[in-house]
Formats: structure tokens, C-alpha cells, sequence
């Protein structure tokens, strides 16, 4: 039940956000471009973080993989949480949002909480999928057998 909760607020983030970056692309491209690294590593994220959040959200939706998909969306979650988390110390000034969706009304530090708490929420859902797991496999040796 927590699983299917996690995975459905999960899917509400990720859903919205890959398909506004499919819809809106050149906004997406231009925004990501605009931000503070190298352009080869921009056109790099452009192609590639709609790709890794549309595995996300098919690892998410298929239960035998479930595990993978908390997982990467924590990877993701947490990479764009320390970008944002870097850009609020002030490395970089004033930062674009290269953001889509509602999100782009955020402001840096909303930004920040609200991915926070979709990172909390990846990796309680990975943390639960180990218990299930370590569940499941009986985490106790038989008694008399090897430890």
C-alpha cells in the first residue's frame, strides 16, 4: 500500500515534467542552454533528462521494476536538488529556470523544498522496496544453519 502511495505521487511529479519538456522542447533546450555550464554538457541534458525521466516513469509503473524507478528518480532528485541547493549559496548569481510545468512559478527556495520533498519520498520508496525485499527473501538464517 505505501509503495502504490509513493509510486502515485511520484508519477505526479515525473508524468507532468516529461511531457512538458516533449511538448515545450525548444523552451526546455533554450532554458537548459541558458544555464551556467558548458553548452556541450547542456545539448548532453537536453537529450538525455527526457530520456532518463520517461525510464522513470515506465520503471515506476511496471511493479517488477518498481526498485529501479524509486531509485533513479532518487538519482535524479538528488542531482537537481544539489544544483538548486549550489545555486541558492549564490555560485552562480542569478540562475534561469530552465524549469517547465508549474514549477517555473516556483522560486529558487520553493523549488528547492519541493524537490526536497520528492527526494524524501524516492528514497523512503527505495528504503521500502529493501524492507519488502529483505522481507520477502526471509531475513532470518534457519537455526542449526550456516549465519
Amino acid at each position: 500500500m505505501k509503495n502504490t502511495i509513493l509510486t502515485l505521487l511520484l508519477l505526479s511529479l515525473w508524468i507532468p515534467v516529461t511531457i512538458d519538456k516533449m511538448i515545450y522542447f525548444p523552451v526546455f533546450k533554450t532554458g537548459i542552454l541558458r544555464q551556467p555550464f558548458s553548452d556541450s554538457l547542456g545539448l548532453l541534458l537536453v537529450y538525455l533528462l527526457p530520456v532518463l525521466e520517461t525510464l522513470t516513469v515506465f520503471l515506476l509503473l511496471l511493479p517488477a521494476l518498481r526498485k529501479w524507478g524509486f531509485i533513479l528518480s532518487t538519482l535524479l532528485l538528488l542531482v537537481f536538488t544539489a544544483y538548486i541547493g549550489v545555486a541558492l549559496a549564490g555560485a552562480w548569481g542569478e540562475l534561469p529556470c530552465g524549469c517547465g510545468s508549474v514549477i517555473n512559478r516556483l522560486t529558487w527556495k520553493q523549488h528547492f523544498f519541493f524537490n526536497l520533498f520528492f527526494l524524501l519520498l524516492s528514497g523512503y520508496g527505495v528504503y521500502q522496496m529493501n524492507l519488502k525485499r529483505g522481507g520477502a527473501a526471509g531475513g532470518e538464517t534457519a537455526e542449526g544453519g550456516p549465519a
